[in-house]
């Protein structure tokens, strides 16, 4: 086989037998279905030789290809800056409904939209901060507010500090006991000169008693009891002034004195005691809360678990402890039907839940007393999630003040949290929304928000999220400054690209050139052999090496396709050789060469 020439072609083969089989079916339109499959199966080859033609086409073309080049880069820039000016979509778990962290995200989402273009806050409603730290531990969410009891995974990183929450023990105040009724206190003792005139009177009286006591009997025992303890009073207050009269004392009524100072004296020995009792009783430490009932508020910061805590702290045994859930909306009812003997609640000291718990446990003008949390530093010594802090007088409330004192109570943040892998730079343009407008979001919720910037120290109790820790640190870079270097090299190292593609696109065209000036050249030397040809036998030969160079002039048809110069070239040449090949044979046959064969004419015909 010729030099150039490909070893397998099936292909071009294919496309020579479709074409023949294409014009024998137009020759005999009866010649059955084999032509047909055969056409219908070349169509699908026919239809990539197509395109491969078209293809490389126009990649020959420079212009075009530099045009989509740059198409095709501005492109890519565009969707570069659409990407990075597009609004961050930020999906924020709270919970549960009506709390002050739901509260918190629609305000910001609000504030947000209405004043920035760059973030969107998109709420995910949760019911609680269980429910919040699964959503975004699952993907449902990307950021979350939880407490620091929940907050504390090292994959949900800082971002804000939202508030603090404290915790109080409401013990409520006691409706004052129905009155009960007083006793007829007895007569004053009367002066010495009357003492004789009542000793006469008293034997009358005693009689009368006795007369009215065994009248009494027929009545009843208790009766008769109550009026001879009265006659005997009366007769030891005889006794007593006549002992006085004849003793000659100027004051016979100091006896009777003496016996109503000791009666006084255990009266009031009794009172003392019962007052030891009420305060041994009384709810002023959380070690007495055992045997009692504990309602704990929801839709606030408090949790049975957070309860559990303090209780376990103190040593109170947990079954031995009632507690139910209260409503907010029900707590004034659940405080007059005396189901619950204190109240739990957290949440900002300033905030609608402590106030709302202290309004409904005031009765009469008269505040609710507090239980302290007086072991509240050793408490934030043992856990890093709670802190001690001390509550000032009329912080609840100031009239009457709530808390009447300082007290003392455990504390614990409420957290803004994200993704540690979230965008770094969208949680940093968020972080600084927050900080520049936390003004404004506390004026949207007074009492319930106080944001604060978490601890950036390297042995922080937190972790700080990378994006939030940025903007802290003002380190926080432009688009240029992340950029800029990137874009700097790409100017410079685009312009190599470029020249290298036009080189690899010139050395193709300049192969396909020589490729093409090798085949004329190859069919312009057959012509000279044809004339030179000295037998029928060797110009068979040379018909056989022409088959060839059309063969190949085909295949190179498939890698690239020829304008019509080129194929003109082509057609002059191939005209040119069979021209000599018709002219060589006919003189060869003229001089009756005996080289000469059957079917040679055929074969020039």
């Amino acid at each position: 086989m010729p030099r150039g020439l490909s070893r397998r072609p099936p292909l071009a083969m294919k496309l020579w037998l479709w074409r023949r089989l294409g014009r024998n079916k137009q020759a005999e339109p009866s010649s059955g279905t084999t032509a047909h499959a055969l056409t219908a199966a070349m169509s699908l080859e026919t239809f990539e030789h197509a395109v491969r033609n078209r293809v490389r086409a126009f990649l020959r073309n420079t212009r075009l290809v530099t045009v989509l080049g740059m198409i095709i880069l501005g492109g890519i820039l565009w969707a570069a800056l659409h990407l990075t000016l597009a609004p961050t979509q930020l999906r924020v778990a709270a919970g549960p409904a009506g709390s002050a962290n739901v509260k918190f995200v629609e305000v910001l989402s609000q504030k947000f939209a209405t004043e920035h273009d760059k973030v969107r806050v998109h709420l995910v409603a949760t019911d609680g901060p269980k429910a919040s730290a699964a959503a975004i531990a699952n993907g449902e969410a990307d950021l979350a507010v939880l407490p620091s009891t929940l907050g504390d995974s090292p994959d949900w990183p800082v971002v804000a500090i939202l508030r603090q929450n404290v915790m109080a023990l409401i013990v409520p105040t006691q409706p004052p006991p129905p009155p009960v009724p007083k006793k007829e206190a007895a007569p004053p003792p009367k002066e010495a000169g009357a003492a004789e005139g009542k000793e006469e009177t008293a034997k009358p009286q005693k009689s009368a008693g006795k007369t009215k006591n065994a009248k009494a009997d027929k009545g009843g025992k208790n009766a008769k009891s109550d009026k001879s303890d009265t006659a005997d009073k009366s007769d030891k207050n005889d006794k007593t002034a006549k002992t006085a009269v004849k003793s000659g004392d100027k004051n016979p009524g100091k006896a009777a004195d003496k016996d109503a100072d000791s009666g006084d004296d255990a009266d009031g020995k009794d009172d003392k005691a019962g007052a030891d009792s009420a305060d041994a009783n009384k709810l002023d430490s959380v070690t007495k809360l055992a045997g009692h009932r504990i309602g704990v508020v929801t839709g606030s910061a408090a949790t049975k678990e957070l309860l559990d805590v303090v209780l376990s702290h103190y040593g109170v045994p947990l079954n031995q402890v009632q507690v139910s859930l209260v409503e907010p909306s029900h707590i004034a009812e659940t405080l007059k039907a005396q189901q619950v003997d204190v109240l739990f609640v957290a949440g900002a000291e300033t905030g609608q839940a402590i106030n709302d718990a202290v309004a409904a446990a005031t009765v009469n003008a008269k505040a609710p007393s507090f239980i302290p949390i007086d072991q509240a530093e050793g408490m934030a010594k043992r856990s890093p999630a709670f802190g001690s802090v001390d509550i000032e007088a009329g912080t609840f409330g100031g009239n009457p003040p709530a808390p009447p004192d300082e007290l003392k109570s455990l504390s614990f943040a409420e957290y803004l949290v994200a993704k540690r892998s979230f965008n770094h730079d969208a949680i940093g343009t968020l972080a600084k929304l927050i900080f520049t407008s936390r003004q404004a979001l506390a004026a949207a919720m007074p009492g319930e928000i106080k944001i604060q910037a978490p601890a950036t120290d390297k042995d922080a109790k937190v972790v700080v999220h990378p994006g939030a820790l940025a903007y802290l640190t003002d380190d926080q870079k432009s688009f240029f400054d992340k950029y800029g270097d990137d874009i700097f090299y790409g100017l410079l190292i685009f312009p190599i690209f470029g020249s290298a593609i036009a080189g690899v696109a010139s050395y193709f065209r300049s192969s396909g050139r020589t490729r093409r000036l090798r085949l004329l050249q190859r069919l312009l030397d057959l012509v000279q052999k044809v004339n030179h040809a000295p037998s029928l036998e060797a110009l068979d030969k040379l018909q056989v090496d022409v088959d060839h160079v059309v063969v190949a002039i085909i295949h190179q048809t498939e890698k690239e396709e020829y304008d019509e110069a080129v194929q003109t070239s082509f057609g002059l040449a191939l005209d040119q050789v069979r021209f000599a090949i018709a002219s060589r044979r006919a003189v060869l046959l003229e001089h009756g060469s005996s080289e000469a064969k059957p079917g040679t004419k055929a074969a020039a015909a």
